[in-house]
């Protein structure tokens, strides 16, 4: 009896071996397997049958949130409020120049020549760009149209509209929003957009904020003409106080000479001195001619004598007063008045200058010196220009693909890292 069980104990032995064997193999290959395929230690527990469910779960539900806020709800919204509740913008636009109506002065201010800077213009054109980004604008709109009832009525949406009780650094904010400006830096060309809320709306802005530059330009001009027009009439005040005493001078120098005109002084002088010197001429040929007839001690020749030398110291007095050696007489007082009147030529002169120069600063002061040049009118839009629906909510989608994308990617990153 033990001799027949000895074989069937042998043979199972045998048998136990081989399967241990099997079994060592299939685990050393499985090993292998999960050695060189994956090192993840939640694949080495799935393929163990060791997978942790729960905490799985939890990340698949992450996904799955992830999804549903930054890709679902973000177009969904997107959707609902570029579909249904946008308002619609209508924009206005325009193109124009800056142009100078009157030459400015040049830098020689009595000479006739007149010139017109570049510079000036290029000037103009960046204030007036400037002027439309600046609180100014939006200080003067509140003056010359009810802005917020362009942009805070309740019929505006509630992502677009301005807010009621919006500071001064917000509503500038705001506004910048609402216009967009390009200027060609070679033609000088500004291309201007306003945005609003109605067609009329849009129309009316544009033609306000022109009026508005162009009235804000015209000031800083107007207050350069200010100074000129203050300098001009100094310069006519001085010129004029300046013959005012002139003359005076000429007017004393006359009265202490007794010598109104120069020249009809010297003219009357002239006239007498003639006929003294006919008369002296008429007495010589008389007594000449009474001297052949009678002795000169006769009483006729002798008063001839003394008339005779009587017109000699008279000719010889006016001789001597026309053109003697001290500064007394009429040659004297012609160079006085000669001089003093080469200055009140010289000061009449300046002054008509001056008041020529003041009537051309008045004059140009007096123009609107700047025109914003509008060759193409401000346009009244027949259809809103945004929303523009289909390029929004293609826009959306890809935002909210990125965000998801982002999202899940970091979501997957944590969990591989915790594998």
């Amino acid at each position: 009896m033990s001799d027949q069980n000895t074989p069937l104990t042998e043979s199972a032995g045998r048998s136990l071996v081989v399967q241990s064997q099997k079994m060592a193999a299939a685990l050393s290959s499985y090993a292998r397997a999960l050695t060189f395929e994956n090192r993840s230690r939640r694949n080495l527990y799935r393929l163990a049958g060791l997978t942790p469910r729960f905490r799985d779960k939890i990340f698949a539900r992450l996904l799955v949130a992830s999804f549903i806020c930054c890709f679902v709800l973000p177009l969904g919204l997107s959707v609902v409020y570029f579909g249904l509740l946008a308002s619609k913008v209508y924009v206005s636009e325009v193109r124009f120049v800056l142009r100078s109506s009157a030459p400015m002065l040049s830098r020689d201010r009595f000479s006739s020549e007149t010139v017109e800077p570049k510079a000036k213009i290029v000037q103009d054109t960046a204030i007036a760009l400037n002027y439309l980004d600046s609180p100014a604008i939006v200080q003067d709109l509140r003056e010359h149209m009810d802005f917020e009832g362009f942009y805070a009525r309740p019929e505006i949406d509630f992502i677009a509209r301005l807010d009621s009780e919006a500071t001064q650094e917000e509503v500038l904010d705001y506004w910048s929003g609402k216009y967009s400006s390009w200027v060609n830096p070679k033609s000088g060309i500004v291309e201007l957009e306003v945005h609003a809320y109605s067609p009329e709306e849009a129309h009316e802005l544009m033609e306000i904020v022109l009026e508005l530059a162009e009235q804000r330009v015209n000031q800083l001009s107007a207050g350069m003409w200010d100074g000129l027009m203050t300098s001009a009439r100094l310069d006519v005040d001085a010129a004029s106080a300046e013959l005012t005493a002139l003359r005076d001078r000429y007017r004393d120098l006359q009265n202490q000479t007794g010598i109104y005109d120069v020249s009809l002084a010297a003219d009357g002088l002239v006239t007498v001195l003639t006929g003294l010197e006919s008369e002296l001429a008429s007495l010589k040929a008389r007594r000449a001619a009474l001297a052949e007839s009678v002795d000169r001690s006769a009483p006729q020749f002798q008063e001839l004598d003394r008339q005779v030398a009587a017109q000699e110291v008279q000719i010889a007095a006016l001789k001597s007063e026309a053109a003697g050696q001290d500064g007394e007489t009429l040659a004297g007082h012609s160079r006085k008045f000669e001089d003093l009147q080469l200055e009140l030529d010289l000061a009449e002169q300046r002054l008509a200058s001056a008041i020529r120069e003041l009537e051309k600063v008045r004059l140009v002061s007096s123009l609107q010196l700047v025109y914003l040049d509008a060759f193409t009118e401000p346009t009244q839009p027949d259809t809103h220009k945004y929303p523009n629906v289909p390029l929004s909510l293609l826009l959306a989608f890809l935002a909210s693909a990125v965000l998801w994308g982002s999202v899940s990617g970091i979501i997957i990153l944590i969990r591989n890292k915790l594998d």
